[in-house]
């Protein structure tokens, strides 16, 4: 018992808790993967032979050097000119740490990440044996994150299927069907415009808890001088990522939430009340929504993008059906992938559009639909008389379509097919 406190003590001194064992709350499309086990009885004489599955990467480290570098020199900054208070002494160890775990990391997968891709593997074969046996395609972008999300998910299913014939690729960055967000002209040019950026500036000024959370670090005179803009900061690659005391804070709140994806709790939550993280997180919320997601009426491109993944997703499904030589296509990609794909799924609950910003955080939660590892699976099933129906599984929930069925959650897949089809002659 005294061996176990002792160990007990260092972690608390040393601020070095499992993130799994806390309940660190409003993360946003941060948020470590959270598997919810729910039965499902299959229609009578149905067995399931064939997967088509889309994943975002698991969770990951920084994706670059920036929110960590930006926040950790600021407190340098303020500590040389005298204006650091004892808080902000703590804050600066604890930031130093980060930039310790860090480094020689970003934009890899975690531990964390590694589970999270492993956990859905392993319960995608013990829910799914009779597909397995035949072979898997398993394809992720060029980006590192998502080949070591697709290596720890075949790593996982070949412990299960040792006879399976694994083909294994990556796409280059001329990516059409799992990167259409970097080479859509369309889109690039809304990015740009960002149309919904000047309402969302005005709303996130509705509430102001900068001045509040940055006395705990600085005194009142440097954070003037933050807020006066004297005060530049930049990422690794040379872009200003901290101009602002909002954008210091804002940096903050992203270390706070990097702590759930990397597995360890320094304790940078306690400098938030409840109440702020919940607004940083809707705040965020708000962003992927109009930056990514279903967006404003009349504001598709975010949503249209994803086409070129829906026509894949039925041209792999009809193949597998004709040729009956394959058990799954595996995907390994981005948020910026799946947000738009489950958008224009029109899954209910996930693709409904919101013009009023102040709604948008009670109708779409990014933090269940676009969580890290979040991933979208066709289940296709057929009977003896080669009946094929369809099973939709949002992270491995099934979810409803506007698409009529007398045997939901399953669906025909000739009336699904039919539905998706009039998308992809989208103008």
């Amino acid at each position: 018992m005294k061996k176990i406190n002792k160990i007990l003590f260092f972690l608390l001194v040393n601020g070095v808790i499992l993130a799994e064992t806390n309940d660190l709350k409003y993360l946003g499309t941060k948020q470590p993967y959270k598997h919810k086990e729910v039965k499902v009885k299959t229609p009578k004489g149905y067995e399931p032979f064939y997967i088509n599955h889309i994943s975002r990467h698991g969770s990951r480290h920084l994706s670059s050097s920036k929110y960590d570098k930006s926040v950790y020199e600021l407190l340098v900054l303020a500590e040389n000119e005298g204006k650091l208070t004892s808080k902000g002494k703590k804050l600066k160890e604890k930031v130093a740490k980060i930039l310790e775990i860090e480094k020689g990391n970003y934009g890899l997968l975690t531990p964390v990440g590694v589970k999270e891709q492993k956990g859905i593997a392993k319960r995608m074969y013990k829910e799914n044996k009779e597909v397995f046996g035949r072979e898997v395609d398993a394809v992720a972008t060029y980006v590192t994150r998502a080949q070591q999300s697709r290596d720890a998910f075949l790593k996982e299913l070949s412990k299960y299927t040792p006879d399976t014939k694994f083909k294994v690729s990556t796409n280059g960055k001329d990516d059409i069907e799992l990167r259409f967000f970097d080479i859509s002209p369309a889109y690039l040019e809304y990015e740009e415009k960002e149309p919904w950026k000047a309402e969302y500036k005005k709303y996130a000024k509705t509430k102001n808890y900068t001045d509040r959370i940055l006395k705990q670090f600085f005194t009142e005179d440097f954070i003037a001088k933050l807020e006066s803009g004297e005060i530049q900061l930049k990422s690794e690659e040379g872009k200003v990522i901290l101009k602002s005391a909002d954008d210091a804070v804002s940096n903050l709140y992203d270390l706070y939430v990097l702590q759930a994806d990397i597995g360890k709790d320094l304790g940078i939550g306690k400098y938030f009340t409840s109440e702020e993280l919940k607004w940083y997180d809707e705040l965020d919320n708000i962003k992927t929504f109009y930056e990514k997601g279903p967006g404003m009426t009349g504001e598709n491109i975010a949503t249209d993008i994803a086409i070129p993944l829906l026509k894949e997703f039925i041209e792999t499904s009809d193949k597998a059906i004709e040729n009956k030589n394959i058990s799954a296509n595996l995907r390994f990609a981005h948020a910026e992938t799946i947000i738009p794909f489950i958008s224009i799924m029109e899954i209910e609950g996930m693709s409904e559009k919101q013009n009023d910003m102040s709604k948008v955080y009670q109708t779409w939660d990014g933090s269940k639909i676009s969580c890290m590892a979040a991933n979208i699976q066709w289940i296709f099933y057929k009977n003896e008389t080669n009946d094929i129906i369809v099973k939709i599984l949002h992270n491995e929930e099934p979810v409803s379509l506007p698409i009529k069925t007398d045997i939901a959650p399953f669906y025909k897949w000739s009336e699904m097919k039919e539905f998706y089809n009039k998308k992809l002659y989208i103008k």
